[in-house]
């Protein structure tokens, strides 16, 4: 025989109880059947608690309660009916800085929202990822990966692969380097750390496993380059454009009397690498070594018979 109506005092209780195990349940969502164990009530009275939860409203916002039963599940539907605050992660938060700062608010507005949701500890965003595209599609799921520990599959396409592979991760950390993103990973099949852009991320999928412990250093874009990549030596013409510089392989730089700057670049991809002294146009020469130099005109001369045969 079913139970009799809840009172008013028994549905605020069985109410409060049902948000805060839906807050604390992963999606925010119950099995029906598990509800009412935890409530101690029947599923009609499940049903008074559901739909009297679903017509509170916040009186100030209008925000509402939207809690459901969905079929044989009870389901909690965005932030409103939270019993714990929402508070982002640093790299949340740095995301949630960009979209602010595109976004027609004023300035009191901007900020109500950054306290609001932003680390509660205070620390301030980090300058660097100015555009939600270097974040590529998997950065939530990423960082949910590296706060639990999660071990993954991933789809990535280095610069030296003509189509995505699988890779077998643990992921460690997101970072920011020369305003492009990068997921921290170990490498579990070469045992080794990697760094990956993260819009290079094609597919990701968590599997059963954990991570492991690993020893890492976390290198940055130059320590790796140096340590793993091999080098060239390159002469800039004087008044030439000398962004080149800037990037994280290079070394050694001597700048000459006649105003050229050789300089030594330490590179993963060979195909990037002709692709940047082609596009300068005759303002960078390849010095060594002598068999780099023979690949390059190899390469320049399969780019020129491909245009001519387009």
């Amino acid at each position: 025989m079913a139970n009799a109506r809840l009172t008013a005092e028994q549905t605020v209780i069985a109410g409060i109880r049902l948000l805060e195990a839906l807050s604390a349940a992963p999606g925010q969502t119950l099995s029906a059947q598990d509800a009412t164990v935890r409530l101690g009530i029947d599923s009609a009275q499940l049903g008074q608690v559901v739909e009297t939860l679903s017509a509170l409203s916040d009186r100030s916002s209008g925000a509402r309660a939207a809690v459901e039963l969905a079929g044989d599940r009870v389901v909690l539907q965005g932030d409103a009916a939270l019993i714990m605050p929402r508070r982002f992660s640093l790299e949340e938060s740095m995301v949630l800085a960009h979209v602010l700062d595109v976004l027609d608010l004023d300035d009191d507005t901007r900020e109500r929202i950054r306290r609001a949701l932003g680390p509660v500890d205070g620390r301030a965003e980090r300058p660097g990822i100015a555009e939600p595209a270097r974040y590529g599609s998997w950065f939530s799921q990423l960082s949910e990966a590296i706060e639990d520990g999660i071990r993954c599959t991933m789809s990535y396409r280095s610069l030296t692969d003509d189509t995505a592979r699988e890779r077998l991760i643990d992921p460690l950390s997101i970072q920011e380097e020369h305003g492009d993103a990068y997921l921290v990973a170990w490498d579990v099949q070469k045992d080794a750390e990697r760094r990956y852009r993260l819009d290079r991320i094609s597919g990701l999928a968590f599997t059963d496993e954990s991570v492991d412990a690993h020893e890492v250093g976390t290198l940055d874009i130059a320590e790796s380059l140096h340590r793993a990549g091999t080098s060239t030596r390159l002469r800039l013409r004087a008044g030439a454009s000398s962004f080149m510089l800037d990037w994280a392989g290079v070394a050694d730089i001597v700048r000459s009397d006649d105003g050229s700057t050789e300089f030594t670049l330490f590179y993963s991809s060979k195909p990037w690498l002709f692709d940047q002294v082609l596009a300068m146009g005759g303002d960078i020469e390849m010095l060594e070594p002598a068999e780099l130099r023979d690949e390059l005109l190899v390469y320049a001369n399969a780019l020129l018979d491909s245009i001519s045969n387009g």
